[in-house]
């Protein structure tokens, strides 16, 4: 029999048939407990269709919990190695129980049209045989593909309407946030609300809580880890991970938890939860999280083992100065703080001397009364205002200053003009730099400033606990030497400005 008298042959119809080798491929959009039940029942139809018919079912193909449509995020590795045996031409037939299961976007449909075309395999699908080389047989297949494709593309403009309408609503949606429990109706399986957990709820606001105290990211992830407390994610079995500075960051940076309900990466109203946090104390945390005196070098790695090395910083690229030994003949060897930076390298200075000059100048700007009042004041409304008003001047004076370098790119501005302008706008723009730095409600740095003695206070503290404080603190800038070649500290290069 040629394939033009098997084509659009119903199943069970009378007259001869010859032996087909089959290919039969069966799908599902959602196996979420990857059991295949739908899978395997689309292959028991598919295999009753080819009994009648005289095929033999050499090969069963299964992609389960993968979408067909031109949305897909996961690659169907089943359906592409049913492409390839279809190509081998070790086969004569093409079976799924529906058009759709084999794709639900038309340039599938014309791959596997092309793939059927060149080894002359013919398609069985809905119960009936169809020869993808007639004319008629791909104009009919090719109208149920794009009929898949459109019911995938109502599909997805339902869910997308349903997201958009839940998110309006406050209502929750996707991905449960760490925090958070949902509960759903025992009978109907409907969602009913989100809530608080009990326990990972708590866990956000103690971890919140101690990072506006001024802990660490790294102090709040250790403390969980020694706990044995699971972390938001399953860590992957070849590579455990467990609780790090990056995890209780993106949880603290999920405007969920103050309840706050975000749509495509938008915060747009309030959520119908009840938030962990304030949506105050979330604004806080997100400035601290901002501000670069927060930034360390690694997480958990070797120890620094020198006060200003990382922190301290080359005045002329704005990177960290690393800690060097120089080897000197004849000499003891030299430790300094150098710029690494390839292209700069323009910065060196003597490591034990630029350590006890910021220490002095620190404990020195400690023991101002004035200072010390700045420090210790309550933190209140007042600074979210006021750093408020401090973004939208900046943002003001950052655009003023890059139109001007645009004029001067295009050749409207003179270079003495942006001279000025900029001259005129950068001491303007670092005050409101130092406007969005949020009060001090570090307790360390409180106790150390409100102790009887402030230099003893200081000796006392870890070394690692002294460069968080001066981090937090100060912006150290170190100069360019004028006299090179000699290995005197210089004071005079160290500029050092408290960020509060």
């Amino acid at each position: 029999m040629g394939m033009g008298t098997l084509a659009r042959t119903e199943v069970g119809a009378e007259g001869p048939s010859e032996l087909v080798e089959a290919i039969v491929y069966g799908r599902a959009s959602q196996d979420r407990h990857l059991l295949m039940r739908s899978i395997d029942d689309q292959v028991t139809e598919c295999e009753a269709w080819c009994r009648p018919l005289g095929w033999h079912v050499a090969r069963v193909i299964k992609d389960a919990n993968r979408s067909a449509s031109q949305w897909r995020r996961r690659e169907r590795e089943g359906f592409e190695e049913a492409l390839s045996l279809i190509d081998s031409g070790r086969y004569r037939g093409f079976v799924t129980w529906e058009p759709s299961r084999a794709g639900r976007d038309l340039a599938v449909y014309v791959q596997l049209r092309a793939a059927c075309q060149r080894a002359g395999v013919l398609y069985l699908t809905h119960g009936r045989v169809y020869d993808l080389s007639r004319s008629d047989d791909s104009f009919m297949m090719g109208f149920e593909f794009l009929r898949a494709e459109a019911d995938a593309n109502t599909m997805r403009e339902r869910q997308l309407r349903t997201v958009r309408l839940n998110a309006e609503k406050g209502r929750p949606h996707g991905r449960l946030c760490y925090g958070y429990r949902r509960v759903y109706d025992e009978r109907t399986g409907t969602l009913l609300r989100q809530e608080p957990d009990p326990r990972t709820g708590q866990i956000v606001k103690d971890a919140a809580r101690d990072v506006l105290a001024g802990a660490s990211l790294w102090s709040v992830a250790m403390a969980l880890q020694d706990a044995g407390e699971p972390t938001p994610m399953r860590p992957w079995s070849e590579s455990p991970r467990g609780w790090d500075t990056y995890t209780i960051r993106q949880v603290l940076q999920n405007p969920t938890i103050a309840g706050k309900r975000v749509y495509r990466g938008e915060v747009i109203g309030d959520a119908a939860w009840e938030p962990l946090i304030s949506w105050e104390d979330f604004q806080k945390l997100q400035r601290l999280f901002a501000d670069p005196a927060r930034r360390t070098k690694g997480g958990g790695g070797t120890p620094a083992k020198t006060l200003m090395v990382h922190i301290a910083r080359c005045h002329s690229c704005g990177r960290p100065l690393r800690r060097a030994t120089m080897r000197r003949k004849d000499k003891a060897d030299a430790v300094k703080y150098r710029c690494g930076f390839r292209g700069c390298y323009k910065t060196t200075i003597s490591q034990p001397g630029l350590d006890a000059y910021v220490e002095e100048v620190a404990l020195s700007w400690f023991e101002q009364p004035a200072n010390l009042a700045r420090l210790t004041a309550t933190d209140g409304e007042g600074w979210l205002t006021q750093a408020h008003a401090a973004e939208e001047e900046l943002a003001s004076l950052q655009k003023r200053l890059d139109e001007a370098a645009d004029h001067y790119a295009a050749g409207e501005l003179a270079l003495s003009t942006l001279t000025r302008i900029e001259r005129e706008l950068r001491p303007k723009v670092e005050r409101a730099q130092r406007a969005l730095v949020p009060p001090i409600t570090d307790e360390h740095v409180r106790a150390l400033v409100t102790a009887g003695d402030v230099r003893t206070a200081w000796a006392k503290l870890a070394l690692a606990e002294q460069r968080r404080i001066i981090k937090a603190l100060f912006d150290v800038r170190i100069q360019q030497t004028a006299n090179r070649g000699q290995n005197e500290f210089e004071p005079e290069r160290v500029l050092i400005t408290p960020r509060v």
